[in-house]
């Protein structure tokens, strides 16, 4: 699955090529009605989640008309993690989400924020929502592998509700995606990919892929990434070197993809049924999905 399909989301595609009910994008806030309805009744994507932070996320005209819009902050995540209540807090009665889950922990941000010199402290918001250039610099001097690295370290409460809502059968097939759809939702895609038993070299193929997926948006999301956000050209990139080195951390880490999701609170019983719920056996359903 390409996104030949499809007139104004880049970087689409299947995450696992024909064999999982999940999918991966840019953003999709310019989908045409055409896009849309590609989206939901010729794929039929239950759930949509967007990993950005709350000030990145733009009108969706189009979407909105087809998916209910569920915003969740991080304090709730991590109630209902604690409360065991994730799976429990999208409505039945909502055919179709577009969640605004996020990514980006205020562990993350408190991490970044360690580093800076007190001058800039000051400036770093409760929220995250809006976060200093200075942050962005400061990020920035880390390099984009080290990013990756800062995410897992920090990460794990999205990424335990992520996992969890894509194991209830009633939320896929599903979209995930941020703004590039390259950080954020290539490290999504890298565990998911893993934990339902495909190689790290197809892990790291996918991720390689986004140089070419992103050629309809380069030119902006450079914009974003530079101009606006004082970022380094390197986090526009999608070396393989890059996906290998945050696979090697979380092995060195961790042990192993699967023990690092057990960390995260989503245990081998858990991982197992996502497995069950994504993967495609039947013939004619992954005909559906291509």
């Amino acid at each position: 699955m390409s996104s030949k399909a499809l007139e104004n989301i880049a970087n689409f595609r299947q995450l696992c090529l024909n064999t999982a009910k999940i999918y991966r994008s840019s953003f999709p806030e310019r989908a045409t009605e055409k896009d849309v309805k590609y989206l939901k009744e010729t794929l039929g994507i239950k759930l949509i989640i967007d990993l950005r932070e709350p000030n990145e996320a733009g009108d969706a005209q189009h979407l909105r008309d087809a998916y209910k819009t569920v915003v969740v902050r991080e304090v709730e995540l991590e109630n209902m993690k604690a409360n065991c209540t994730t799976g429990q807090f999208l409505i039945k009665d909502m055919p179709r989400v577009h969640l605004a889950l996020g990514f980006v922990s205020k562990k993350y941000y408190h991490l970044i924020n360690s580093l800076l010199t007190d001058d800039h402290k000051k400036d770093l918001v409760e929220s995250c929502s809006n976060t200093p250039k200075n942050i962005k610099q400061n990020i920035a001097k880390r390099g984009l592998t080290q990013m990756y690295k800062d995410f897992i370290d920090t990460s794990q409460t999205f990424i335990y509700t992520m996992l969890t809502l894509l194991s209830d059968p009633n939320n896929v097939p599903a979209l995930i995606h941020c703004t590039a759809g390259k950080d954020r939702t290539g490290i999504a895609s890298a565990l998911i990919q893993t934990c339902v038993g495909l190689s790290k070299e197809h892990v790291i193929d996918d991720y390689e892929a986004t140089t070419e997926g992103m050629r309809p948006i380069y030119d902006e999301i450079y914009k974003h990434y530079n101009d606006v956000q004082g970022m380094a050209e390197e986090f526009l990139t999608s070396e393989r070197e890059t996906m290998a080195s945050t696979l090697a951390y979380i092995d060195e880490m961790h042990g192993s993809v699967e023990e690092y999701l057990t960390k995260c609170g989503f245990n081998s019983q858990e991982q197992e049924k996502l497995k069950r719920n994504i993967m495609i056996t039947n013939p004619q359903e992954q005909q559906q999905c291509m």
